[in-house]
């Protein structure tokens, strides 16, 4: 009888399947950081935990058969996006015909939005974890090690959901974690840390680690769900336990950088500053990048920022006409876009942009304006995305008033209109549209120069000779496809 306690997988996935076109080998996998921090927590109450995450070691679903054959773990976890469940509901299906006797468990993204819909249509997948997973999944190994899986103590476990024979319980939702600090560092010991390279726009120096330390979104954004996951109050590690997680990925990992996956990272102008002069104060040779809103950044927070080691900055700017952004409750003026791109350039952060295509009331010439003002703003890159309603946002519920939508979850992936406005005739249109965003934005003259004017290294001539590759990818992409 194996050791093993759980194994916890993330489904096979591949990076081309992820961005629907060819990017070739230039990077793209990330860490599953959900999954880490599960088997943290698991780890600290003594259990023995492996992660397979199957995208990264380019495992299909008859490599992690045979793992679970050879490991033989108790317990098996899977997590989810929406654009991957179809991936996880096709492991799950083919580990219990084969394990019958194994507990599978499903938490993830796309497990806390759908919840009793998933054990409905899913018979292989024993039991939902909805909402943050860390103390839960806890808990429901404490039953299975002591054999108490049973409707009654399972019913005392907050945020899953279970079957029952022919019965779907759901508990109530647990609360949030309120204090961060208690958590452990995420398990990245049980990833494959060598395999996450990024994308050629999106890192400086290499080895870079990801990290999330804030969770919570007060925002109202109809396009996403993020605060259906970890709520709507802001929580916030304390700025000495954030920067002592930085200490511990460089000793341990050797990382030159950082990439901070946080939402909401400059909301909190006193917790940044606080942070920001740690790392300053205990000199750590780091860079380091993240999200913003750019109704949430100021002159002086970004010079400090940079003082600190940022040097690039994703703003989900989203749209070039008010109305459209007044569509999807985004909350930003388009004035306010060009103050923190501004702002942002002339401390010498770079920019990334996100741009959203085929949103609510759009039209093709609507889109063009998008386009325009990105090509006004000017930043150091720019991704142009089809909208995509996903399950639990508001988007989603309304999204039928507006156009179109495709409920095949496994096209979620923001590279598909899976959503189409009734002001475009159809598909191909759409992606037309986005081949035209990439096209005019990237194949400029002085866009092409200031990225000349950039290099600094041989390894910024590689990441552009990569970036070209992933632009081409897009450019290439068949609108017939």
């Amino acid at each position: 009888m194996s050791d093993l306690d759980i194994l916890l997988i993330f489904p096979p996935i591949s990076v081309n399947e992820r961005y629907n076109i060819n990017v070739g080998k230039v990077g793209g996998h990330l860490p599953p950081l959900g999954l880490a921090y599960i088997a943290a927590c698991l780890e600290q109450n003594g259990y023995i935990v492996e992660i397979l995450d199957a995208p990264a070691l380019e495992m299909e679903i008859d490599d992690i058969l045979e793992e679970i054959t050879k490991k033989d773990p108790k317990v098996i976890g899977l997590t989810s996006l929406t654009p991957t469940f179809h991936r996880a509901a096709i492991a799950a299906d083919k580990i219990k015909n084969k394990f019958p006797e194994k507990i599978i468990i499903l938490g993830g993204h796309h497990a806390t939005i759908m919840q009793e819909k998933i054990l409905q249509q899913n018979k292989s997948i024993d039991i939902v974890v909805y909402g943050e997973g860390e103390i839960t999944t806890v808990e429901l190994m404490d039953l299975i090690k002591n054999n108490k899986i049973n409707k009654e103590n399972l019913s005392k476990v907050d945020g899953i959901v279970f079957r029952d024979n022919e019965e779907i319980i759901k508990t109530k939702p647990r609360k949030p974690i309120e204090d961060l600090d208690s958590l452990p560092f995420p398990a990245r010991h049980l990833l494959p840390m060598e395999k996450y390279i990024p994308l050629p726009n999106q890192y400086k120096r290499k080895p870079l680690v990801h990290m999330i330390m804030i969770r919570g979104c007060p925002y109202q954004c109809s396009f996403c769900s993020n605060n259906q996951v970890f709520g709507r109050k802001i929580r916030y590690p304390s700025p000495e336990k954030a920067v002592s997680e930085i200490k511990h990925v460089i000793e341990k990992y050797g990382a030159k950088e950082i990439s901070f996956w946080d939402d909401m990272i400059t909301v909190n102008k006193e917790w940044l500053n606080k942070f920001c002069d740690l790392i300053i104060e205990n000199k750590l040779d780091i860079v380091w990048s993240c999200y913003a809103r750019v109704d949430s950044v100021t002159p002086e927070i970004l010079k400090k920022m940079k003082q600190a080691g940022c040097w690039n900055i994703f703003y989900g700017i989203e749209a070039g006409d008010q109305q459209l952004l007044d569509n999807i409750n985004k909350g930003i003026t388009l004035e306010q876009s060009r103050n923190a791109v501004r702002w942002a350039k002339e401390v010498g952060i770079e920019v990334r942009g996100s741009f959203m295509l085929c949103l609510p009331g759009e039209t093709p010439e609507l889109a063009r304006k998008t386009i325009k003002f990105a090509i006004e703003l000017d930043p150091d890159y720019a991704q142009f995305s089809l909208t995509t309603p996903y399950p639990g946002t508001k988007l989603y519920e309304e999204a039928r008033k507006y156009g179109r939508l495709d409920e095949n979850f496994g096209r979620y992936d923001i590279w598909e209109p899976v959503f189409l406005p009734f002001g475009y005739k159809n598909e191909e249109e759409a992606k037309k549209i986005q081949k035209e965003a990439f096209r005019r934005f990237y194949i400029r003259p002085k866009y092409i120069l200031g990225r000349i004017k950039k290099i600094n290294s041989f390894s910024d001539i590689k990441r552009y000779i990569d970036g070209f590759r992933f632009l081409t990818g897009f450019l290439k992409k068949k609108v017939s496809e």
